[in-house]
């Protein structure tokens, strides 16, 4: 396997141009990739190059972008947000989770649009926002390391867990890694609820309008 990284900007981190030897996104059931994006006649094509991780105070993507905005005086509890598609898809790129990376029956693909987060002093909830690329659809109807999506009007879906790491002075303090262990549920005091919410209100209004039903 050759790699050759190379670097877009200081500020935007190492971004990768690399060739791998018959090694496929399929050889490791891996969760998050890096794609290489390119639009082809109004469609969007997605190379896969890299596999990534969204969590880790050393390597994930997550408190590598946190990094860049936040500021000397910054400090929990914060509120922040992460626009990944916004800045990433300008320099040909996409992040994509892939949902079931161990099912040999389904492809369930999504780019990693925007990232919230609420930072408290040792833990950081936070909230993903996705665009389904491919949803029940099979090996046999798509290549998960070479496909062609459409990119008009993609249905969105979110999803939340949670990081033990925080926000002190202008620095990343804990691990940024998700807990493990029997406490892994989301807990929320008011600020975080608050902060999603709006989050929510701003970008996608109808989440919070769906018609119900209630016991």
């Amino acid at each position: 396997m050759e790699n050759c990284k190379s670097l877009i900007q200081e500020a935007q981190k190492v971004k990768f141009n690399f060739q791998r030897d018959k090694l496929t996104i399929k050889s490791y059931n891996i969760m998050y990739s890096w794609y290489k994006r390119t639009i082809e006649n109004n469609n969007v094509h997605l190379i896969w190059e890299e596999e990534t991780s969204l969590a880790g105070c050393n390597n994930g993507e997550v408190p590598r972008e946190l990094r860049d905005i936040i500021k000397p005086n910054n400090t929990a509890p914060v509120g922040w947000v992460l626009p990944f598609a916004t800045k990433w898809n300008n320099n040909e790129y996409s992040l994509v989770i892939d949902i079931k990376p161990k099912s040999s029956t389904e492809i369930f693909l999504c780019e990693i649009d925007t990232v919230f987060g609420f930072s408290y002093a040792e833990w950081s909830p936070v909230m993903l926002r996705l665009k389904i690329l491919c949803s029940d659809t099979t090996e046999n109807d798509l290549d998960k390391n070479n496909f062609i999506y459409q990119d008009q009007d993609p249905e969105i879906i979110y999803t939340m867990y949670y990081l033990q790491g925080s926000i002190k002075d202008g620095k990343l303090v804990g691990t940024w890694k998700p807990p493990f262990g029997t406490i892994t549920g989301l807990l929320f005091w008011p600020e975080a609820m608050t902060f999603f919410h709006k989050q929510l209100e701003s970008i996608d209004p109808y989440f919070l309008n769906a018609e119900i039903k209630i016991l």
